[in-house]
């Protein structure tokens, strides 16, 4: 048997049909482009968000590094730097603190100094920006804007003259020292001389000085506390094998410690999973935009198929045909789909952000990776291929009369002998008489809305205000920077009063504290203190510092002293809820319990007992006090609740005592100062009220402040970049829902126009007809709406919990959501019969007479 070569003749054939469906084409070509615009630009841009965010959170940290070695030995560094794993590893050391700028008392500025390594590789890439150089000579100086502005600069000059006291970090061996020296520390003079600046998120007073001037201060990078090396790696995810790998060579000695994170991996799995959850669902959805179309159109396909089955045209020419006209419609979608991608992840969002932030104008903002272009394509084009294989497989099997037949329906046994009842009976059951097509239409609606309350979530998750509600519990706070030294009353009642009466402050925390002096306790602190001697914080000689301590509790250079703090009602309550609300407030109130704010490790056998102690600064100063710890804070270390410690200044081993304000005025009397006030506004970031709180200490020069409004500020162009990125998400998001539909509805209007005309034929009016296809529309709005936030929530919840960086709280904007539904509802009931209007206009003759197109 000869076989004919008929290539060119299904290839017409095909041409033919092509250019005769165009309508139907066109919506096809629609669909293939949405699926790869939404690949091309959800990925690009999602990618971006999430390198914005991440860019951000080491901003927030002030320094980029996977690892810490406290106290390092050279031969450590060494070793650290040769090991396969790591890609380099700086060397940082505290080496000075600064306190005055003039007769300005600052807030403990930090002072240090770091290698080559430390500085260009891991300070650089964690600031906004930077500008000046490095320290070279003794004098020279880099600061943080945050400790430029606590010395009143607010627009430093490279070569500026900063004339500053500062004190040596320097081990002093008569004593074990605790975060920072005493105050009987030397304090030495000098004028520094500004040889640049930067500004990260962190809020950190820190400045960077020369080789030449540390090793004037004497501290060693093995001084305890005050030297560490910071370690990279070539992969930043490790798992606590990794850790031990590095570790066990090292023979670390005394205090040292090697910090990691040994629960990365699992993070990264956790999250992983989240994010790859999302991706399949925006995958499914792209999937099910160009199957809806395609499989909406099998009926009128397969009749013409029939037809041409009849005139001799094989099962595998049929195919042919088919997946011909699919190859049309991807050369004309894919195309013109990436490059809408590309206009507006890569154009359209990067003109936005630097409309708004002219600052922006340098930096690269969206991430343009081949790779996801390459995918959107193979995407798309393995989607026109599955989404039209059903069609092909279908007409290859039937045989010409059940092609001709056939309509696509699946049939109920009791809906065919339902009579219809009205309108809504008929709206009813088009919306499921092809329960498959039904379940394509929902399914592809439900899963776009599902993403957009997923992706609004992680965005929601990662908006800077939200971090800074979590991680602060308060607007500003107010610090008395004599509280150690001068003790001076900056913070007065008068000044509290003259805070509670400015228009826009919500509540107003006072926090008072003084020294405390414990005599050892056994049963209340024993077990915690020899916890605290087992962790790397351990101040020296267990047995002999214990035994020194039981003869006289100031020994030792009161190091195992504590702070007395009296809190306000409003910080109980806050303070309670982090414990499960369980304490009695009215018990606190009268100073009969108190709670303790152990360091470093768990103080858990003090709760229900009388802890005895003196206040050196109080009106009886002998006299011995007793109060009920009726509960006490976890150790961060032990995975606790860890109570947000009102107070700045840490005061020994001891754990700090929270008492109330009440009592702690009838103890220390006249003598009680306010270290800090915590304010709340009632707008939060209100500028205004801040500028008036501020203005109440204007004539202080030792007051600090700590402001959430100047960190978000100083966040400003990451978070507008984060912002602009995740808007435009959840917007293309929102939009493709939105055009899916439509592109559904045409698609289905344009293959019910004969069954529209028989209808009308059959006396019904194009009023009714219209009234159908709304009520149609409003049913699968409604249902879809009600599907995603049934499982939408749910999962939004699941996925947030899966790749928040921060320990937020779950939620959602409530507004946008509900925005994009009434627009969603308005689009069901809006769009078909506007479309029904649009297309079905010849008369009811010519459209029974024609061929569904």
């Amino acid at each position: 048997m000869m076989k004919v070569n008929n290539r060119k003749i299904i290839a017409s054939v095909a041409m033919r049909t092509y250019r005769a469906n165009k309508k139907r084409n066109a919506l096809t070509v629609f669909a293939v482009i949405l699926t790869t615009f939404l690949i091309t630009a959800v990925l690009g841009i999602g990618i971006s968000y999430w390198d914005a965010v991440s860019q951000r959170a080491i901003r927030m940290n002030g320094m980029d590094f996977d690892m810490e070695l406290t106290e390092p030995r050279a031969d450590q560094v060494e070793l650290v730097r040769d090991m396969e794993s790591v890609k380099y590893a700086g060397v940082a050391v505290k080496c000075a603190i600064a306190e005055t700028y003039r007769d300005v008392s600052l807030d403990k500025t930090r002072l240090y100094w770091v290698d080559d390594t430390c500085w260009e590789k891991q300070c650089i890439p964690a600031y906004e920006f930077f500008k000046g150089s490095y320290p070279k000579k003794e004098e020279e100086l880099v600061l943080s804007t945050a400790a430029l502005e606590d010395m009143g600069i607010k627009e430093p000059e490279i070569g500026m003259e900063l004339p500053l006291t500062y004190y040596s970090l320097a081990e002093d061996p008569e004593r074990q020292e605790l975060e920072d020296p005493v105050s009987a520390q030397q304090n030495i003079s000098k004028t520094f001389i500004l040889s640049g600046y930067y500004r990260d998120y962190s809020r950190k007073q820190y400045g960077y000085v020369s080789q030449a001037f540390y090793e004037t201060t004497g501290v060693k990078q093995t001084d305890f506390t005050q030297g560490a090396l910071k370690i990279t790696l070539k992969k930043s995810l490790y798992s606590a094998k990794d850790i031990m790998n590095i570790q066990k060579p090292l023979d670390l000695q005394d205090r040292q410690m090697l910090i990691a994170d040994d629960h990365i991996m699992q993070n990264f799995i956790r999250m992983a999973v989240g994010v790859g959850g999302l991706l399949v669902m925006i995958l499914i959805s792209g999937y099910l935009f160009v199957y809806n179309t395609l499989y909406i159109s099998v009926s009128k396909d397969i009749r013409y198929y029939g037809q041409l089955k009849t005139l001799g045209m094989t099962s595998v020419q049929l195919k042919r045909l088919v997946y011909l006209q699919a190859l049309w419609n991807s050369c004309i979608g894919i195309p013109v789909g990436m490059a809408l991608g590309a206009a507006v992840s890569a154009g359209l969002i990067p003109t936005a952000l630097r409309l708004i932030d002219p600052g922006m104008s340098g930096m690269k903002i969206v991430t343009v990776h081949p790779l996801i272009y390459v995918g959107a394509a193979l995407f798309s084009s393995a989607t026109v291929i599955a989404g039209c294989r059903k069609p092909a497989v279908i007409t290859g099997e039937c045989s010409p009369i059940e092609a001709v037949s056939y309509t696509g329906l699946t049939k109920g046994r009791e809906k065919q002998k339902e009579r219809e009842r009205g309108l809504k009976d008929m709206a009813r059951r088009n919306m499921f008489r092809d329960r498959k097509q039904a379940a394509v239409i929902l399914g592809s609606f439900f899963v776009v809305l599902t993403v957009f309350l997923c992706v609004n979530a992680v965005i929601r998750g990662n908006d800077a205000k939200n971090i800074l509600n979590q991680i602060r519990s308060c607007d500003i706070t107010v610090n008395n920077q004599t509280t150690l030294e001068e003790k001076l009353p900056l913070i007065t009642e008068e000044r509290l009063d003259e805070i509670r009466a400015i228009e826009g402050v919500k509540e107003i925390r006072p926090v008072t504290t003084a020294q405390m002096i414990v005599p050892y306790q056994e049963e209340l602190l024993g077990p915690y203190y020899k916890r605290l001697y087992q962790s790397r914080y351990s101040p020296g000689d267990y047995e002999k510092d214990i035994e020194e301590y039981k003869k006289d509790p100031r020994a030792l250079n009161c190091i195992f002293d504590g702070r007395f703090v009296g809190i306000s009602p409003e910080e109980f309550r806050k303070i309670n809820d982090t414990l499960g609300g369980n304490l009695d407030q009215e018990a606190f109130e009268k100073g009969e319990t108190a709670i303790a704010v152990p360091f470093w490790a768990s103080a858990e056998e003090a709760v229900g007992k009388k802890i005895r102690f003196f206040l050196p600064d109080g009106q009886e100063p002998e006299k011995e006090h007793e109060i009920t710890v009726a509960a006490t804070g976890e150790s961060s270390m032990d995975g606790g609740n860890v109570i947000d410690d009102p107070s700045e200044y840490s005061g020994g081993y001891c754990p700090n005592l929270l008492v109330s304000n009440t009592l702690a005025k009838k103890l220390m009397g006249d003598n009680i100062l306010t270290e800090v006030v915590r304010i709340e506004y009632e707008k939060p970031y209100d500028k205004e009220t801040e500028q008036a709180v501020k203005s109440v200490f204007r004539d202080e020069k030792q007051i600090s402040f700590d402001s959430k409004l100047t960190r978000y500020q100083e966040m400003k162009s990451s978070e507008q970049q984060v912002k602009v990125l995740g808007g435009g998400l959840g917007i293309i998001l929102a939009v493709l829902a939105i055009l899916n539909y439509i592109n559904m509805m045409a698609a289905g209007v344009q293959n019910r126009a004969k069954e529209f005309a028989t209808l009308e034929s059959l006396g019904m009016t194009p009023g009714q007809i219209r009234k159908v296809l709304v009520q149609e529309g409003l049913g699968y709005g409604i249902l879809s709406i009600l599907l995603s936030m049934a499982v939408g929530l749910p999962l939004s919840y699941i996925v947030f919990q899966s790749v928040k960086v921060y320990n937020m709280g779950y939620s959602l904007p409530v507004l946008y959501n509900l925005i994009l539904f009434a627009v969603i509802i308005a689009v069901c009931v809006m769009v078909p019969p506007l479309i029904y209007q649009m297309t079905q206009k010849e008369s009811v003759i010519e459209r029974l007479r024609a061929d569904v197109d």
